[in-house]
């Protein structure tokens, strides 16, 4: 079984740190993120994490922020691709996610239902 090279996005150049594989680019490459989008991520991550009693980490780390802010994803599927995004989180916190990318203001209180995990 072969397993694939992470790339740079930037420069092509492969990617062996963590961090970089989850941006997708070298720490050394511009970033094309969205510096307003990332900050209302912190923000609202920071919400859901006191909502939660959890660190902020626990919702998403800065790395997985930065990534969603790069790709400004407004699907489901394009969202889920990225690194830090599994299955789970998508369900529990995609929908804030993607209304926040949009430019939506989202509210900290919990979805009905949400308490029962």
């Amino acid at each position: 079984r072969t397993r694939q090279t992470a790339r740079c996005r930037v420069c092509r150049r492969p990617l062996t740190d963590p961090g970089e594989m989850k941006l997708m680019r070298c720490e050394e490459c511009p970033s094309d993120m969205d510096e307003a989008l990332y900050g209302r991520l912190l923000d609202w991550r920071a919400g859901q994490a006191a909502r939660l009693s959890q660190p902020d980490y626990c919702v998403f780390t800065e790395k997985t922020l930065m990534a969603i802010a790069e790709a400004v994803p407004s699907t489901e599927g394009e969202l889920v691709v990225i690194a830090g995004v599994g299955n789970r989180k998508l369900t529990r916190f995609g929908a804030d996610v993607l209304a926040i990318c949009a430019g939506e203001t989202v509210g900290e209180e919990p979805e009905e239902g949400d308490g029962e995990d």
